[in-house]
């Protein structure tokens, strides 16, 4: 069996990472994480729900969104209850920690 050679078009590859239609995915799947999350019912300790942002990330090579507790409690809340872990498993996404070999 002869082995082929494969060329890869990076232009070709950027300008889908940058398309519109790309973005609008990422964005969706980033909403429905955000959504997921939210509906747990957390709350921080004045009674308020926890607040989950999600907003865009823009980086050189690729568009890109983030969905983030941006609160003091939001580091306990994950490592307790792995809302957004878990909230992200739900949309279909594998999520590892630093600790098992992600980043």
């Amino acid at each position: 069996m002869a082995l082929e050679r494969i060329t890869i078009d990076y232009a070709a590859v950027a300008g889908l990472l940058h398309s519109p239609e790309f973005e609008q995915e990422i964005r969706a799947v980033a909403e429905k994480v955000g959504e997921v999350a939210r509906a747990s019912g957390h709350v921080v300790t004045s009674g308020e729900p926890l607040p989950i942002d999600v907003y865009a990330d823009p980086d050189t090579d690729r568009v890109g969104w983030s969905v983030a507790i941006r609160h003091p409690a939001g580091v306990g809340m994950e490592a307790r209850y792995g809302l957004l872990k878990r909230a992200a498993e739900t949309a279909s996404l594998s999520v590892e920690s630093e600790q098992d070999g992600g980043t």
